[in-house]
């Protein structure tokens, strides 16, 4: 099991980690912040593998993390790979993450799992992207579930089939990506056709692209404005913060419904 925790502390902020099969290698460490890039340890996914990620974000503070390179879950015969996120953001954190594409080749059967818990004023912007097959493939069996929860209250969840031979109507038909940008915490920016948007009830949004190549995918913008959205949205709830602990305004509080 990997672990990246980034915490408060005198002068800089804490940054604690552990290497599992995905090892962390620091880019940036700032006062309140740290970029970070995960890198494979080996040869992943193979039949098996069982891939766990936790990941904390302390008060106030800013994480960042950068795939280097997309994954590859390999033909395994049928034979089952866990790929396991969690992710905790404490009040008034922030956390990014601009995943790239995990590739999931004929023969692979992939379960795809990330929590996101928020607390008060804490804020997520995630991009996760799914391929079946290399080229001239038709892609193994992803099943995917994220749940996402603000102060203990459900955001968003979502549970997914797909690729393997699974024809669900309305999820993916005949394409091969799947690709999603979720802000939580905090409404995406408005965006045009063809780029669809979910609204969600609270605070939050999910832009989605379903089609047959990565690079015909919108989303590249959207996760630039929406994660950039993110940041400015955290430092205005900190400002007001500053200004005066008594007056509440809803409008700078993104992680309340």
């Amino acid at each position: 099991m990997a672990y990246i925790s980034l915490q408060p502390d005198r002068g800089r902020a804490r940054l604690d980690f552990r290497a599992g099969a995905i090892v962390p290698r620091v880019i940036t460490h700032g006062l309140s912040s740290a970029r970070v890039a995960l890198v494979a340890g080996g040869a992943l996914l193979l039949g098996g593998d069982e891939v766990c990620i936790e990941i904390t974000v302390g008060e106030g503070c800013t994480l960042e993390l950068e795939d280097i390179g997309g994954t590859v879950a390999y033909d395994a015969d049928g034979e089952r790979s866990k790929w396991m996120v969690d992710v905790v953001v404490e009040t008034g954190g922030v956390f990014l993450w601009h995943g790239l594409p995990m590739i999931v080749a004929d023969g692979a059967n992939v379960r795809r799992t990330m929590r996101i818990a928020l607390a008060a004023n804490a804020l997520a912007c995630v991009r996760e992207t799914v391929v079946l097959g290399r080229v001239g493939e038709s892609g193994g069996l992803v099943h995917q579930r994220t749940d996402v929860t603000i102060e203990d209250v459900p955001l968003f969840v979502e549970e997914l089939v797909v690729g393997g031979g699974v024809d669900i109507p309305g999820v993916i038909g005949p394409n091969r990506v799947l690709d999603s940008v979720l802000s939580a915490g905090a409404r995406g920016l408005a965006v045009l056709p063809p780029v669809r948007v979910l609204e969600f009830e609270c605070a939050g949004s999910l832009a989605r692209y379903v089609g047959m190549s990565t690079h015909t995918s919108p989303l590249d913008a959207i996760w630039e404005s929406w994660s950039r959205n993110v940041r400015s949205t955290s430092d205005g709830v900190w400002a007001a913060a500053d200004i005066s602990d008594e007056r509440e305004d809803r409008s700078i509080a993104p992680g309340r419904c």
